[in-house]
């Protein structure tokens, strides 16, 4: 990400908090890339009294501009963020660049413990790399992108509101929005049954932009895990122990001979609606949105519908042997991380690029 420091701002600003954003912006640990590119016309500051101070503090200041400087003009990119004092869109007062730029990239997730494996799948194959380094991953190996636990769908904009009042001071001082500091995106689960079912998420996003968040990611799937590609299933099914387990065996048997369009939608986990207590007195299975049962061509009596109703109870594997305790919730994320799992498989179950959309998303933010 390129930053531009303006003329203006080497010749208002005090020395103490433009060196200390200096130090900010152009810090990285030895090794790693740098975290923002500057922009400074040197010809244009060089007479300024910051400037000279800058030279006797460091040395090879003017020669760090000049390179940048180069840098710049040879790949022409684009400025998004300007440490200025005008005011509004992307112009930062020195101020309130430091606390914006050294504030981590956040991706807010409804459960950033498990959820957060799929987002590093995506970032692990779909980022950028330049010269064979993913520069998405030394962001979040440095600490400079990280997942934010929402507590759940529900909760996110409880969360966002609490996250977003520690910018209400400079906002306040500034005369801005406090969804102006806030560097980062949301993904959330569409948990939608089938294709044309109507949006779940209108009053989160509604909430959302009430508080000025924009950023928002809705799956187009149903879940996470409907992203994980179907070679990882093929070789768990393969496997000894599964073949003994009927339970498993069939689920996965049934599974595996889902169209495309329905494995984007099957609930892995929890089966057909509802989650909990299927049946009714007389045992008796509870209706099924006639929806549902179109898309997968089943009616309640089929073999494959009482197979995929049952969910995939995978635990594991311990020694060749089935693991019994566990969640699926937190077993079932780990998959992401198989070796098995790579950009063309991935691609693959996604079918229409969104992955790309949402490492792009991610880029755009560092």
């Amino acid at each position: 990400m390129w930053v531009k420091i303006t003329k203006e701002i080497f010749e208002k600003s005090d020395f103490k908090s433009l060196n200390f954003l200096y130090q900010i912006l152009s810090w990285s640990p030895v090794g790693s890339p740098m975290r923002y590119n500057i922009f400074i016309d040197v010809e244009k500051v060089k007479h300024t009294d910051n400037f000279k101070k800058f030279l006797s503090f460091e040395e090879s200041f003017e020669e760090f501009c000049n390179i940048e400087y180069t840098n710049f003009v040879n790949s022409s990119p684009q400025v998004r963020y300007y440490v200025s004092n005008k005011k509004g869109g992307y112009n930062f007062k020195v101020e309130e660049s430091i606390l914006f730029f050294n504030q981590p990239v956040s991706i807010v997730l409804e459960n950033n413990k498990n959820d957060s494996q799929f987002i590093l799948a995506i970032i692990t194959h779909f980022c950028k790399k330049e010269e064979g380094v993913n520069k998405t991953e030394e962001h979040f190996n440095n600490g400079w992108l990280q997942f934010e636990n929402a507590g759940g769908c529900s909760n996110i904009p409880n969360f966002m509101e609490g996250f977003l009042r520690r910018f209400e001071k400079i906002a306040a001082k500034n005369n801005r929005a406090v969804s102006d500091y806030f560097r980062g995106i949301i993904i959330v689960d569409s948990d939608r049954e089938y294709e044309t079912q109507p949006s779940k998420h209108d009053d989160l996003l509604s909430k959302l932009g009430k508080l000025g968040v924009n950023s928002v990611h809705i799956l187009q799937k149903r879940m996470m895990e409907n992203y994980l590609p179907r070679e990882v299933f093929e070789e768990i099914q393969k496997q000894g122990v599964i073949q003994k387990d009927a339970d498993l065996k069939g689920w996965l048997d049934a599974y595996l001979a889902l169209s495309s369009k329905q494995l984007d939608y099957i609930n892995i986990a929890d089966g057909f609606p509802p989650k909990k207590d299927k049946y009714d007195d007389k045992n008796d299975r509870k209706p099924v949105d006639h929806e549902i049962l179109m898309l997968f061509s089943l009616s309640l009596s089929d073999v494959n519908f009482k197979k995929l109703d049952k969910g995939f109870k995978f635990k594991g594997f311990d020694q060749g042997k089935l693991k019994s305790d566990g969640s699926f919730k937190d077993i079932f994320p780990n998959l992401f991380r198989k070796s098995i799992v790579n950009k063309q498989n991935l691609t693959a179950r996604d079918g229409n690029g969104e992955l790309q959309e949402i490492a792009n998303k991610i880029d755009n933010l560092l």
